[in-house]
């Protein structure tokens, strides 16, 4: 079997959520399926500049970069179309060494490519959806860039053979905004590797507690990109009221241009009680993890929730929003706590309910971290992904196109 992905991002281009995923998923088919001789995947994707072109990632991976023009800030769609083209011109040159059974494409950025490249081969085309336009802005289509985006979104799940989603809620979302039938939606959850997260260096978390902490103070930590779907606005309203029954609480921001909401914090008078880090490495952030004693994470919209599963993972606590899929990874009061979206006094309530029994909150601690080992493994969603890659090559030859 020979399968085509196509994604926007790939390591070292990695701006979001689909490079991560892409980035885990890829090494993980890979080591699943590195017996499977007959199997071979090219990975087709945008070039990072100065990377090389084309890469082996391993015997049965081969990395495939294109130079794509810049994305112009005032016409994102069609600039992205416009790169469509070279993805798919390359795409093209590459089948000619062999044919593909299945494409596999990654969100709407690759959309026209894949639906392009399946019509030219008569290829099953299979499609992740990571987000939707639409839900982003709480379905609402704002502008005329929006509108396009959300029937590219439309267009290419009506052109899949299959469409991925990481969570139940992305189903649903999908169906309701769509239309898409339920058993055209297969639901592979998001992965985590747990090994990194717990990797801290020695005497770093000791340095950290003592930077941000040094009279014993209760840290929290809020990690993401500052937008209005991650909430940040909501959790940095909620501190007046956390430090009303905390006043040692501190909250530490880390996100790239965090600092756009000190005007927020002036506004509140709480500068002594809030740390807006800017960006931090991956390194610095699972450190964090392990010094901090929660991690919050008020989404108003969020399809899955790996934010929340790296906490998790590296052992910290978490208080989310009870929306979209981070209600589906974080358990009430079994693996972490669940607060109100949109909601500061909500987020209060759950600070309380988590500072007021350190046993309770050691346990539910315990329980996440079992779940991320256990129930996110990236080895089992490669094998899921490539069964879902199975029955979809043998539907196809079983009828006409």
């Amino acid at each position: 079997m020979r399968v085509l992905m196509i994604t926007w991002e790939y390591p070292p281009n990695v701006v979001g959520g689909i490079g991560k995923h892409v980035a885990e998923l890829v090494p993980a088919l890979s080591h699943v399926l590195k017996d499977d001789k007959p199997f071979h995947l090219d990975v087709l994707t945008t070039r990072a500049a100065g990377g090389a072109r084309v890469e082996k990632a391993a015997k049965n991976v081969t990395i495939h970069r294109v130079d794509v023009p810049p994305i112009a800030p005032n016409d994102l769609f069609n600039s992205v179309v416009d790169s469509n083209r070279k993805l798919e011109a390359h795409a093209l040159r590459l089948a000619t060494v062999a044919p593909y059974e299945l494409i596999h494409v990654h969100d709407w950025l690759v959309a026209s490519a894949g639906i392009a490249l399946k019509h030219l081969w008569k290829t099953p085309l299979l499609v992740t959806i990571h987000a939707t336009e639409r839900g982003r802005h709480h379905s609402y289509v704002p502008n005329q860039t929006s509108a396009l985006i959300n029937q590219m979104e439309w267009e290419v799940c009506f052109e899949a053979w299959r469409v991925i989603v990481c969570s139940g809620f992305m189903a649903g979302e999908l169906g309701g905004y769509f239309g898409m039938p339920l058993d055209k939606t297969s639901v592979i959850a998001n992965g985590i590797d747990p090994a990194p997260l717990r990797g801290c260096a020695p005497g770093e978390v000791e340095r950290l507690r003592q930077l941000y902490a040094p009279n014993g103070e209760k840290l929290l930590f809020f990690v993401g990109r500052i937008t209005p779907e991650k909430g940040l606005h909501i959790l940095i309203r909620a501190m007046p009221h956390i430090l009303y029954h905390f006043p040692d609480v501190r909250l530490l921001v880390a996100g790239k241009n965090s600092e756009q909401m000190q005007p927020l914090v002036d506004e509140l008078r709480i500068g002594h009680a809030v740390h807006l880090l800017g960006f931090v490495t991956d390194a610095a952030r699972n450190c964090l993890y392990n010094a901090v004693d929660a991690a919050i994470f008020p989404s108003l919209y969020e399809p899955f929730g790996i934010v929340a599963l790296e906490a998790m993972a590296a052992g910290c606590n978490v208080i989310v929003s009870d929306v979209g899929g981070l209600s589906e990874v974080v358990h009430h009061m079994h693996n972490g706590l669940t607060v109100i979206a949109n909601n500061p006094q909500s987020i209060a309530w759950g600070v309380d309910v988590l500072f007021e029994d350190e046993q309770r909150a050691a346990q539910w601690r315990a329980t996440a971290l079992e779940d991320a080992r256990t129930l996110y493994r990236w080895s089992d969603i490669a094998a899921r992904t490539n069964e879902l890659y199975k029955s979809v090559v043998e539907e196809r030859r079983q009828v006409d196109w």
